[in-house]
């Protein structure tokens, strides 16, 4: 007879054998963990590792948010600074000589800044100079530095980010061919 009292008793005392045996495993695998973790001359506690990382992640917060504020302050002070150049070379004179004279628009966030033009010539060279403020200038403008200033702020509209584009793929099965194609719209 297999289910006997004997083969109970025989089964039963395996698997007790088995159960005592994982037991003694893992109390071995939690003593070898333990040392493990308490190893060395200064053996420090559970309490006072979390206590140190508790300090260290409260004194990186303090950090995080100084540099933060410093960043602020520095995306606030940039928009003072030269962002938009635009640079167009051209001939004044038409006695020939080639390109050498140049305007540049110079331009911060504001659309203030100062406008530079060279005007080369055989016998001299001159330079002017003309303010602009927040997109006036108080004296006018030749088309040359008109050309610099468009440039300026096209140059600058082109570094923007743009939106991500979504693209939809649609898969259609064309029976006739028994093959899929696909058809992308932007």
């Amino acid at each position: 007879m297999i289910f006997s009292s004997q083969n109970i008793a025989l089964l039963l005392g395996i698997l007790a054998l088995l159960i005592g045996l994982y037991c003694i495993w893992q109390i071995y695998s939690i003593n070898k963990l333990r040392s493990t973790f308490f190893a060395g001359s200064k053996a420090i506690s559970l309490e006072d590792i979390i206590l140190t990382l508790q300090n260290q992640l409260n004194e990186s917060q303090t950090h995080l948010e100084f540099v933060e504020t410093a960043l602020n302050e520095l995306k606030k002070d940039f928009g003072f600074a030269v962002q938009k150049v635009g640079l167009v070379r051209f001939n004044p004179f038409n006695d020939g000589g080639g390109n050498f004279s140049f305007t540049i628009a110079l331009l911060d966030q504001h659309d203030s800044g100062v406008i530079i033009t060279s005007m080369y010539g055989r016998e001299q060279n001159r330079i002017y100079t003309k303010r602009i403020l927040q997109g006036k200038y108080d004296s006018q403008l030749t088309e040359e530095e008109l050309q610099a200033i468009q440039q300026a702020n096209s140059k600058i509209e082109s570094l923007k980010p743009k939106p991500a584009s979504t693209r939809v793929v649609l898969s259609n099965i064309e029976s006739t061919r028994g093959g899929q194609n696909r058809k992308s719209k932007v």
